[in-house]
């Protein structure tokens, strides 16, 4: 899985399994990242099925409406795991405390 966070020109984060093909990037299983504030007062984020009313899985954006491209955070690959990859989540680093 080549898990990415890209911003589209619209103004929208999305994170998927992105392949670039050509001119256009073809993403699986989209989500749509969001921050709403919690209950502490705290925001949360959220992450939305960006197909939430299709049976497709699948979305091309052209390169065009990309303003970037980066890898994701690893709470937020944790969190895209748990609900389309494999369930596996990375554990955070150990510090060393002298």
């Amino acid at each position: 899985m080549n898990l990415r966070l890209i911003r589209l020109i619209s103004g929208e984060d999305v994170v998927g399994d992105l392949n670039i093909d050509g001119d256009n990037y073809r993403i699986e299983n989209p989500v749509v990242l969001g921050l709403m504030m919690g209950q502490n007062g705290k925001p949360n984020l959220q992450m939305q099925p960006m197909l939430i009313f299709s049976e497709q899985k699948v979305i091309t954006v052209k390169s065009t409406h990309v303003l970037y491209d980066v890898t994701v955070a690893t709470e937020i690959k944790n969190k895209y795991n748990e609900i389309y990859g494999s369930g596996i989540v990375v554990p955070p680093k150990q510090k060393l405390i002298i």
